[in-house]
């Protein structure tokens, strides 16, 4: 389960921007706040997709960057 939760970082990383950007996308209300936890935001890997496009829509990313990593298992 804990694989399944990402930080503002994660998702940067995964989504090849800054962390700034991720954060400014709940602050500004674009997307809902995700829970917290000891003060950080909890993200779920499904969530991926939706922040991509909301960072998408305001010409943060680029069809280039690198697709979001999907909660998918090997094997």
């Amino acid at each position: 389960m804990a694989a399944e939760l990402l930080t503002t970082r994660q998702v940067a990383d995964a989504l090849g921007t800054d962390e700034w950007r991720v954060r400014r996308l709940f602050e500004d209300r674009t997307l809902p706040e995700p829970p917290k936890f000891g003060g950080k935001r909890v993200i779920s890997k499904r969530q991926l997709p939706r922040i991509a496009a909301a960072m998408r829509s305001r010409g943060w990313l680029t069809d280039s960057a690198p697709a979001p990593i999907t909660g998918g298992r090997a094997g």
